[in-house]
């Protein structure tokens, strides 16, 4: 792995276990054995740092999050965007756990975010209007705007509301896979009598994960 990109891995490492805000280039270089002007070869400052993380976290969300198709299952689309939303909570919780913080010190960051963020906002209307077409969930159209919102609030501060909930807040699988269920429980007052024992079934699946279980696809 090139310097670069081990300096990219380790931010993200140390970033996710001990907050960014908590995390000096000096600790990156020394975390690598590198000096701290190698590290400024490949980087000015630890904002050049988090831009280029950020870079990664929207490769990661565009591949991950693919645009719904007519043709696909509605309930298998629900549940492959949950599993999305488990792996950029956990490989980038960092970000998460003080977003407002970092956008505020970075401009560019922020102008990225937005970009990414109304991406985000067109996926998740086009994932509840194909539960919507396939019978599902069945809500009034005006309402759908609203509810995606909703839903990416709650996937957004989730952590950071954890953290501020609690002094022992660790990113946890438990932590993660508990909101997703807040999310599942978003749909529930929308879901069709046909597929309330499908839902349920999908709950049942990330209580198991949440405690540890392991489940069979």
């Amino acid at each position: 792995m090139k310097t670069k990109d081990r300096i990219i891995e380790a931010s993200i490492e140390l970033f996710n276990s001990q907050g960014e805000r908590n995390v000096t280039t000096n600790h990156i270089a020394s975390h690598l054995n590198i000096s701290p002007g190698n590290l400024y070869y490949h980087f000015s400052n630890k904002e050049e740092i988090i831009r280029h993380i950020f870079t990664k976290y929207a490769d990661h969300m565009a591949i991950s999050f693919e645009p719904v198709k007519p043709s696909q299952d509605a309930v298998k689309i629900l549940t492959n965007y949950l599993d999305a939303v488990f792996s950029a909570l956990y490989h980038f919780n960092f970000l998460y756990d003080n977003l407002p913080v970092i956008m505020a010190r970075d401009p560019e960051l922020r102008a990225q975010f937005g970009v990414i963020h109304n991406k985000m906002m067109e996926k998740i209307h086009h994932l509840i209007v194909s539960l919507q077409v396939a019978n599902v969930i069945n809500m009034d159209t005006n309402d759908i705007d609203d509810l995606a919102n909703i839903i990416k609030q709650q996937v957004t501060f989730w952590i950071s509301y954890c953290k501020t909930s609690s002094e022992n807040a660790d990113v946890t699988d438990e932590l993660i896979y508990n909101g997703l269920l807040k999310v599942i429980l978003l749909f529930k007052p929308y879901i069709t009598s046909e597929y309330k024992d499908t839902i349920n079934d999908i709950s049942t699946r990330y209580r198991a994960l949440a405690a540890g279980k392991t489940v069979e696809e």
